[in-house]
Parts: structure tokens; C-alpha cells; sequence
């Protein structure tokens, strides 16, 4: 199927992602493939890669296979080096049971802008990162690394980073500037959808006490977030053109005491509205 869109965003949002992967597999199942510029945020760098990949139904695989693994997801880790969620686990995991085809997506992206954001540990400036053969796991986990919610932070080229979704969390404006014309968003949240500062962030933002860029960026996280979402909303800029996939209510899997039946309907919803968007295309 043509795609007259130049770029495509996925937001992050952990075990919600599962909603993106719907989508991106009735993309797959329609050739509907064909973006210039990929930018991925925490899992949805990890969906948008097994899409590149043009591995089908990897991410919720694997997804449906952690989310009642303690080994992976554990309330007892949550003040340990390994966190809640055990990124180090999942690494192994997906290395052994659901291979990324490295090989088959660097071909696939040749000549093509990837990007997967993460936030600099040091200063809480995002990074627009270019996966290589060499680093592209590793860079997958950096954009994933939440605090105390997973490891707190993955080193990547001898800098420390965590995710991306507290410094740019929708990367619109990034990819406008870059060049972007037509831009396909996929969020994880209702678009009316407004946070307030979270209870992680709040205790990330004292825990950093002793680092103003990194206590300030979890004090204003919530922020960042809404300026996001906002933009979104707002009168698009003069040549710039964008679509908004988002859930109309909050995903199932939205927080971390979770069930494969959760993600199993985030997935499947997933998976209607992406099969909708295709149509409405034809329509047109």
C-alpha cells in the first residue's frame, strides 16, 4: 500500500506499547513501510525496531511472555540494582527466544533516518541516537532504563543514559526540524490525556538532589510531557502536515501490576485502529 508519510514518531509508555505493536503489525501485513524518517521513544524504539526489521508479532511475544515473569517483573527488585522490570533479564531473554534481525534492519533502513531518543544522565538532554550493529541493543535498553522502575542507567559510548520519554518524549518538533513534511504519530495515551507529576518523579527529582539538569528535568517531567501533547493539538506549523493514532481511552496495560489479558486487548485495539487508519486512507 502507498504511504505518502515521510515520518512516523512511536511514543514510549513501557507494556502499553503492545497498542503500537498492533498497529505496526497491520502496517507490516499491508507493505504500509515505506518512511524516510523512524524516531522511537523507550519501548516504542523497541517496536518501531522489530518493524524495521519486519519481524511480525516479535513485540507482543515477547511482551505477553514477561508480563507475569517474575524473573522479569518483580515488586520485590524495585530498590535493587535491577529495578522492577529487569532490563538486563529481557536482553537475555529476547537474545535467546526472539532474535532482533540487526542484519536484515540495517539493510532496511539504508539511506533512511532512525532515531532512538534517550536522555543524557549527566545533563537531561535528549540524544537523537543512530543505531548501529554495534550498539543497537545496547541503545534499546538505554532509551528503556527508567529509574528505579529498571536499572538506572545503561552506558552507551561512555555516556550514561536513561530514558528518553523525560526529555523528548514525542519528538515532533525534532523531526521537523530535520526535515520532516508528513508526520504519522503513534501515542500510547488519549490525546486529551494531561499528567501531573508522578510519584517516580518526585522521588527521582529528590534522589538527584545533588544534579540540578537531572533533579530539574524530574521536577518538570510532567511538563515536557503536556508541551508534547499540546503541540500536537495546536496549529501546525506553515508546510508541515501530521496524523495522531492515540487510544481513545487509557490502555489496559497502563502501569505495572499487569496480565496478558491486558496487553492482549491493548494489542488487539491496536491492531482495529491501525487496520482503521489504512482504510481511511483508501478512502481518501
Amino acid at each position: 500500500m502507498k504511504n505518502t508519510y515521510d515520518t512516523i514518531i512511536l511514543e514510549g509508555g513501557s507494556l502499553k506499547c503492545a497498542f503500537t505493536a498492533g498497529i505496526l503489525d497491520v502496517f507490516l501485513d499491508n507493505e504500509f513501510i515505506d518512511f524516510e524518517n523512524l524516531y522511537g521513544v523507550s519501548s516504542g524504539s523497541m517496536a518501531m525496531s522489530y518493524f524495521i526489521s519486519r519481524q511480525r508479532k516479535n513485540f507482543i511475544t515477547v511482551t505477553r511472555a514477561l508480563v507475569e515473569n517474575p524473573e522479569f517483573l518483580s515488586y520485590r527488585n524495585s530498590f535493587t540494582s535491577s529495578g522492577l522490570m529487569n532490563l538486563d533479564f529481557l536482553e537475555e531473554y529476547v537474545r535467546e527466544t526472539f532474535p532482533f534481525d540487526e542484519d536484515k534492519a540495517l539493510k532496511n533502513i539504508e539511506g533512511k533516518t532512525v532515531k532512538i531518543i534517550a536522555t543524557d544522565k549527566m545533563t537531561g538532554k535528549p540524544h537523537y541516537i543512530t543505531p548501529t550493529k554495534e550498539n543497537w541493543i545496547n541503545v534499546l535498553m538505554a532509551s528503556a532504563t527508567l529509574p528505579f522502575i529498571t536499572k538506572g542507567e545503561t552506558i552507551v559510548d561512555g555516556v550514561k543514559l536513561f530514558d528518553g520519554g523525560y526529555s523528548d518524549p514525542i519528538p515532533v518538533r525534532e523531526a521537523i526540524k530535520n526535515g520532516s513534511k508528513k508526520i504519522l504519530v503513534i501515542r500510547t495515551r488519549p490525546s486529551d490525556v494531561r499528567l501531573d507529576q508522578s510519584y517516580v518523579s518526585w522521588l527521582a527529582e529528590y534522589w538527584n538532589y545533588d544534579n540540578d539538569a537531572i533533579s530539574d528535568l524530574f521536577h518538570n517531567s510532567y511538563k515536557t510531557y503536556n508541551d508534547r501533547a499540546e503541540f500536537l493539538c495546536g496549529e501546525k506549523p506553515e508546510g508541515i502536515d501530521w496524523h495522531v493514532i492515540s487510544p481513545p481511552e487509557p490502555l489496559k496495560s497502563d502501569g505495572y501490576y499487569l496480565y496478558k489479558e491486558d496487553v492482549d486487548a491493548d494489542y488487539r485495539l491496536g491492531l482495529e485502529m491501525g487496520l482503521d487508519f489504512l482504510r481511511s486512507l483508501k478512502e481518501d
